[in-house]
């Protein structure tokens, strides 16, 4: 694998061994379908194989990711429990006591870290939209009832993902984003990102601010099973157990969504795993080519599809001759994403 400084070396679809014309097919999807995309990048054994932008985004491009904020979230319990600063079976509530006071929450004597990795609280209901009325999230979360036996039941937890940085404040005295400030971003070249904080907290959940490539970066960490260059920056063991399924998910209404969860990061239906966000962030890590796919934009439909129906079909068939010139649809995307943001922007208006 080959690690970038500040940006990735280039390679080409022939050394990639990728083959080219079902890029072109995709590019022809997006642009035939007006997608709302800024960033596409692709990585393949940590070289770039192709990368390619709307009119004002770039490589170096902060953009909102949304939810993707969770793996990072994920990525620093990975590191506490590494230093063992705290362990995955930790109570939850013997975090809070003070901050509790004479509130007594009632069924959270089993809740563990763990099960705020996984979603697997028991509640019901996100309490996240309680920060909107400025509620103290503490007591948001443990008056929360338990519904399901703690382990068993996967909800999409918001809040969860905000008690998990809480408890990094806790344990470092640090918010999460300064924390990894020391322990992940310098160690992979990687300028500290913004952070929304609540209540003194990264808001863990969402509210960080990056680029494609901080996230290329990440997949092949990730990929490279926690070691960037010689140095094992989280353990194997937590990357093994943040990637694989941990609890069930078949009861969700999407079916990208039904194939499991790990420690903050969603499986999919090729046994990848995923970290996604609102509006079509995604960052797709496939193990068996060692290849990263990120998309960025503000999008509704998942783009998750142009990695399944096109580019694990590419990489699975392999380099053959052709005419194309991937170079010409990579400059139409950019060509053509103006209009396609400006008509975006109009539906909004009307």
């Amino acid at each position: 694998m080959i690690f970038p400084r500040k940006e990735f070396e280039k390679t080409s679809c022939k050394d990639a061994n990728i083959e080219k014309g079902l890029l072109v097919d995709m590019f022809d999807k997006i642009d035939n379908e007006k997608w709302n995309l800024h960033s596409i990048l692709l990585l393949k054994n940590g070289a770039k194989v192709f990368d390619t932008y709307a009119k004002g985004f770039g490589a170096n491009v902060n953009e909102d990711v949304f939810s993707i904020s969770k793996s990072f979230t994920s990525l620093a319990i990975g590191i506490c429990s590494d230093l063992k600063q705290l362990h995955l079976s930790d109570f939850v509530i013997s975090y809070f006591k003070n901050e509790l006071g004479d509130f007594q929450p009632n069924g959270y004597e089993k809740v563990t870290i763990e099960h705020l990795l996984t979603m697997t609280v028991g509640q019901e209901r996100d309490g996240i939209d309680d920060f909107k009325m400025g509620k103290n999230p503490y007591i948001s979360f443990f008056s929360i009832p338990i519904e399901h036996e703690p382990g068993t039941y996967f909800m999409y937890n918001n809040l969860a993902s905000y008690m998990l940085s809480a408890i990094i404040t806790k344990v470092t005295g640090m918010t999460l984003n300064d924390f990894l400030g020391i322990y992940l971003y310098p160690k992979l070249d990687i300028e500290k990102p913004e952070w929304i904080e609540f209540c003194g907290n990264s808001l863990g959940c969402s509210g960080l601010k990056t680029n494609v490539v901080v996230l290329g970066k990440i997949g092949m960490l990730l990929l490279n099973h926690g070691v960037w260059r010689d140095q094992q920056i989280i353990s194997e063991e937590y990357i093994k157990a943040a990637t694989s399924p941990q609890i069930s998910t078949k009861h969700l209404d999407n079916p990208e969504r039904q194939y499991g969860y790990g420690y903050h990061f969603w499986i999919t239906k090729t046994n990848d795993f995923l970290m996604a966000g609102k509006f079509g962030q995604r960052v797709v890590a496939n193990r068996q080519y060692e290849t990263v796919f990120i998309v960025l934009g503000m999008e509704n439909r998942d783009p998750y599809c142009f990695f399944y129906d096109y580019i694990a079909l590419a990489l699975n068939k392999g380099w053959s001759y052709d005419n194309f010139t991937l170079r010409t649809y990579l400059q139409r995307f950019t060509d053509h994403s103006s209009v396609i943001m400006e008509s975006a922007d109009k539906e909004k208006v009307l």
